[in-house]
């Protein structure tokens, strides 16, 4: 499937604005709390500290095993009441319905931070190859390293990784299926 099949814009260039109110920090909680709650594109995992959501996945084993990766001396515990509130203001956000600021707390390297940064501009309903990225954070021989950067962001859906597609407008290669990056812009190019 190409973008121009799901009604998509292919910009060349990044907004010079954030797409949503989303604020990343950085930091190494000690406790962590998830819950999968089932929401209008599927089932969702959402792993968080106090009100800071760490990651947001969609196969709760997967999730917690990736997330893991980069809080690595947190405890996690089930909170079911804390998942479905987060879920409410991230779709809340994802759909445009609130301006409420959502802080993501997240780790990752410069590189990764900087890539996670530049994802953040690309608007809903749009999208942009891999090159976009690498020219747009200064380095543009560095797309096959952006595509790493692409591929280990841990909050899926706010820090849009679904957003971006190959060159040639093919909608493939996302973590959590195919399947799923096309309905995610499928349901962003009818927003």
């Amino acid at each position: 499937m190409k973008a121009s099949d799901l009604g998509l814009i292919f910009d060349d260039k990044l907004s010079k604005s954030l797409w949503a109110n989303i604020e990343i920090e950085q930091g190494q909680p000690e406790k962590l709390w998830f819950g999968t709650v089932a929401v209008s594109i599927g089932k969702m995992t959402i792993i968080g500290a106090g009100n800071h959501l760490c990651f947001l996945g969609f196969n709760q084993n997967k999730s917690i095993e990736r997330c893991s990766h980069f809080f690595k001396s947190a405890e996690f515990s089930e909170d079911i009441k804390k998942a479905e509130k987060m879920a409410s203001h991230i779709l809340d956000v994802w759909n445009g319905r609130t301006t409420k600021k959502l802080i993501l707390m997240v780790n990752g390297t410069e590189f990764q931070i900087q890539v996670w940064n530049a994802l953040m501009k690309i608007q809903t309903g749009h999208v942009v190859s891999y090159g976009t990225i690498a020219q747009y954070i200064g380095n543009p021989k560095a797309v096959r390293a952006v595509g790493g950067a692409v591929g280990a962001n841990p909050i899926s859906l706010l820090i849009p990784c679904h957003r971006v597609i190959q060159q040639s407008g093919k909608v493939e290669n996302y973590g959590w299926g195919d399947a799923m990056k096309q309905r995610l812009l499928q349901v962003e190019a009818l927003n």
